[in-house]
């Protein structure tokens, strides 16, 4: 298995662990599950960035998701005339 596929993997059982909880649960609704997100995120920059290079990395982390989902989004779209 590949480094890209175990974070597949693994991205899918976090996400997971995130939204089932807290949205299916305990009834919650979308903007809970962006507020753990950012408590997550938080934690993880906190943890692996020196002070000084938050910017950067959260800037850096942001650029990366939106490129991710933009391709995501493209690969789920159809070919016209492909229904």
């Amino acid at each position: 298995m590949t480094p890209s596929q175990i974070h597949n993997r693994d991205a899918a059982e976090i996400v997971k662990t995130i939204i089932l909880p807290t949205m299916l649960e305990a009834g919650g609704d979308f903007t809970d599950v962006l507020v753990l997100l950012e408590s997550v995120m938080t934690g993880v920059v906190l943890f692996g960035v020196r002070a000084g290079g938050d910017d950067r990395v959260i800037e850096t982390l942001c650029d990366h998701v939106k490129k991710r989902v933009a391709e995501h989004r493209l690969a789920a779209m159809h070919p016209e005339g492909n229904g």
